[in-house]
C-alpha cells in the first residue's frame, strides 16, 4: 500500500472518530446541563488566552530550536530563524491540509530548500516526533504514582503498563537494538547513497550524548510551556487546582491526544480531558470547555505566528507537491 492510498483511507476514519466523540460529549452534557451553550462565552477570559498563547509560542520557539539541532547534524543547513519558519509553516500546513501529513510534507520541502536531503529531513522528522513522545512519557512516569489516588486499580495498572512498555522501548530497547544489532549487521557496510547517509546520521546522533541531552531538555521545556498554557486556562475557569495537581493527569491526557487517530487531536483530546479532569473533581462541562480552548488557542497561535513565515518564505506549493510525489512512492 502506498502512502497516498493509506492517507485516503486514513483521513475519513479520523474525521468519523473526531466528530463522533465530540457529538457524544456535547449530547451528554446537554442532557445534564441545559444552560451549557448559553453559558459558553463566560468561560472565555482574554487574559488567560493571552498567557496561554504566549506559552504556546514559547513552545513553538523551543521546538524550532530542537529542529535546528536535528537538521544541522553532520552539516549545517539552518539558522534558528530558518528552523522557526519551517516549524511554524509546517504547523500551519497541518491546519490547511487537515491531516499531519501536510505538515510533514511542508517541513521536508522547506528543509530540502535549505540544502538538506529528503532522506535526512524524513529521518529528522521521525526523530522530532519521537522526542515529543519521549518528553510526554517522562512527565507521565514522574507523576503517574500520584494518579493511583484518583483512579481505580484497573485503570492505574493499565496506564502504568502502557507507560512502562513505551519507556522501555524508547529509552532502552530501541537504542540497544540499533547499536548492537542494526548498526553491526554486515549489510550496513554495503549500503550506498541515501541509505548509507541515513545510517551515518543516526550513528552521529546517538553517539553524541551531549547533543541528545540538549534535545531531551529542550523537549521537556517545550512540553512544560504547553502545560503552563493549559494551567492558565484552568485557573481562569475558577477551578481550585494547583499546577502540581494538574500535572498528575495532563501528561497522560497529552499522550492520549497525541495518538494519530483523530483530526488534530479533536475529539480524543476532549474525551481525555473530560475523563481525567473528572477524577480531580472538575465538572464535565468545565473540562470540555478547557479542552476546546486548548485546541482553539493552539490553532490561533499557529495562524498568528505561522502566517508571516508562510508569506515571507520562499516556500512554493510545487515544492510540496514534489515531496508528496516522492514520498508517495514509499511502500508501507
Amino acid at each position: 500500500m502506498t502512502l497516498h492510498r493509506f492517507k485516503n483511507l486514513n483521513l475519513p476514519i479520523k474525521i468519523v472518530i473526531s466528530v463522533s466523540i465530540l457529538i457524544a460529549l456535547f449530547f451528554r452534557i446537554d442532557q445534564g446541563n441545559s444552560d451549557f451553550l448559553t453559558d459558553f462565552p463566560q468561560y472565555f477570559h482574554a487574559s488567560a488566552w493571552a498567557y496561554a498563547t504566549l506559552f504556546m509560542l514559547i513552545q513553538f520557539a523551543l521546538l524550532s530550536l530542537r529542529w535546528e539541532y536535528l537538521l544541522n547534524i553532520g552539516k549545517r543547513h539552518l539558522t534558528f530563524t530558518d528552523a522557526l519558519q519551517i516549524n511554524l509553516t509546517s504547523q500551519l500546513a497541518n491546519l490547511i491540509f487537515i491531516t499531519s501529513v501536510g505538515g510533514i510534507l511542508a517541513r521536508i520541502a522547506l528543509s530540502v530548500q535549505h540544502g538538506a536531503t529528503i532522506f535526512k529531513s524524513l529521518i529528522a522528522t521521525v526523530f522530532d516526533r519521537l522526542m515529543t513522545l519521549s518528553a510526554l512519557l517522562v512527565f507521565s512516569a514522574l507523576f503517574l504514582p500520584n494518579l493511583s489516588s484518583y483512579v481505580d486499580n484497573k485503570t492505574f495498572n493499565m496506564l502504568s503498563m502502557y507507560v512502562s512498555v513505551f519507556i522501555l522501548t524508547m529509552f532502552i530497547f530501541a537504542p540497544l537494538f540499533l547499536n548492537y544489532v542494526v548498526f553491526r549487521m554486515p549489510q550496513m557496510a554495503k549500503l550506498k547513497g541515501r541509505m548509507r547517509y541515513g545510517v551515518r546520521y543516526l550513528k552521529t546522533l546517538m553517539s553524541n550524548p551531549f547533543l541528545c541531552g540538549k534535545l531531551v531538555i529542550i523537549s521537556l521545556l517545550g512540553q512544560l510551556a504547553f502545560f503552563v498554557a493549559v494551567y492558565a486556562l484552568v485557573t481562569a475557569s475558577g477551578l481550585s487546582l494547583t499546577f502540581m495537581e494538574l500535572m498528575i493527569v495532563l501528561p497522560i491526557i497529552s499522550l492520549i491526544a497525541a495518538l494519530p487517530i483523530s483530526i488534530g487531536g479533536w475529539g480524543v483530546r476532549e474525551g481525555a480531558y473530560v475523563f481525567f479532569l473528572a477524577k480531580l473533581g472538575v465538572p464535565m462541562e468545565a473540562a470540555l470547555l478547557i479542552s476546546i480552548q486548548v485546541g482553539l488557542i493552539g490553532m490561533m497561535s499557529t495562524v498568528l505566528a505561522g502566517m508571516p513565515s508562510l508569506l515571507t518564505s520562499n516556500f512554493q506549493m510545487d515544492s510540496m507537491h514534489t515531496m508528496k510525489e516522492k514520498l508517495s512512492r514509499i511502500r508501507i
